[in-house]
């Protein structure tokens, strides 16, 4: 069976029938249910609607006394939950209810014990948001993959509020979420072995408002940097940066050698000090900072295999040092002054964008299914 949470706070035009669909595409599939309504004190009768609901459908609503938030509405419904699979989704109808028959599927596979509704993956999309709000989006899921690498490998769409777990995946584990995006905490405490993604196409809300602002998006920030600290990825995060900055003074040198002493050109000079100092850096991110990381992992690759996909990955960041570093040298800078300028361009290139795949050269993610 399976036990659905739909938290609600003011979603009287929509609870109707997002019980409606949602009970009606978990028939489809034959899984036994319950949906949970967890409600923070609606002032638009939205417990009321959905309680007269009861005698058509199982379905459960939980009153609580004030809006105490998304993240912990989940978890008081979990708690009170009688499936073998507990869900999540929105109630306002821009999570489609008929995906929960799909997530359904996916977990009744061998060996999937989490389902994650994702607008990422081939089939899934965002069609009526706004540039604006893509980027945003693209933004918010790109900084938590660079911040938490290790646990959202693999994973294309970590900020869904719509998937479904075994819940032997939570037992034991204990959930301390902050503002709204509870899948962040199930991927990094969770244990499971194989997830699995269902795309969907994220629907405009028809009814209501937005319960996003200011503070959610702080609590969000705040929420990944606990994440970061109790999965250890915070510790080897400061073991990269120092291993990252060495490798700017060791660039810088090795410039000023090929340069000032021995008489290169810059356009020769900046090419081999940037290709050095990645050999210095992949060679103490080898032993410093992922050393625990490759033992035994890694599909068996060995230290040249992951030199060369290192090599790689890096290959866009270091074009963009050099780039960033002759346009500004063009200019009259000091040979020094735009290198340090490109440098600052590439990692922050490497950290936007390369930072995930480069932690997975000495790391294997959770293997996925489709």
């Amino acid at each position: 069976m399976i036990s659905v949470v739909i938290p609600t706070y003011n979603e009287a035009a929509v609870i109707e029938e997002t019980l409606r669909r949602s009970a009606a595409a978990l028939r489809s599939v034959g899984e036994e249910f319950e949906l949970i309504v967890v409600d923070d004190s609606s002032a638009d009768g939205t417990a009321k609607l959905a309680e007269a609901l009861a005698a058509e459908f199982p379905v459960r609503v939980l009153r609580r006394p004030g809006r105490l938030g998304l993240a912990t509405a989940v978890l008081d419904g979990w708690a009170m939950a009688r499936g073998d699979l507990l869900a999540v989704m929105d109630a306002d109808l821009q999570h489609p209810p008929e995906i929960l028959g799909e997530l359904v599927k996916a977990l009744r596979r061998p060996g999937t014990d989490l389902a994650l509704a994702s607008r990422y993956t081939s089939g899934g999309g965002i069609p009526e948001w706004s540039l604006i709000r893509r980027f945003m989006s693209w933004g918010a899921t790109q900084l938590a993959a660079s911040v938490l690498p290790l646990t959202l490998a693999g994973v294309s769409d970590p900020m869904s509020g719509m998937f479904a777990l075994r819940k032997p995946v939570l037992e034991g584990i204990q959930l301390n979420p902050v503002g709204y995006k509870i899948l962040l905490e199930v991927l990094a405490k969770g244990r499971y072995s194989k997830f699995a993604e269902v795309p969907y196409v994220f629907v405009q809300r028809g009814h209501g408002s937005s319960k996003l602002g200011t503070r959610q998006y702080i609590e969000y920030l705040f929420h990944l940097a606990r994440l970061a600290r109790s999965t250890g990825q915070l510790a080897a995060w400061v073991r990269y940066g120092l291993v990252g900055l060495w490798g700017a003074a060791v660039n810088l040198v090795l410039l000023h050698v090929f340069v000032e002493r021995l008489g290169w050109r810059l356009v020769l000079g900046l090419p081999v000090a940037i290709q050095l100092a990645l050999l210095n850096n992949f060679l103490w991110n080898e032993v410093l900072t992922f050393r625990r990381q490759h033992v035994g992992q890694a599909g068996g690759r060995g230290v040249l295999a992951r030199l060369f996909r290192y090599e790689g990955v890096c290959a866009s960041g270091a074009i963009v040092n050099l780039a960033v570093a002759l346009i500004i040298a063009d200019r009259r800078v000091q040979p020094l002054f735009a290198a340090a300028g490109g440098i600052a361009a590439g990692g922050l290139w490497n950290f936007v964008l390369n930072v995930p795949a480069i932690w997975r050269i000495w790391s294997s993610p959770r293997p996925s299914s489709s």
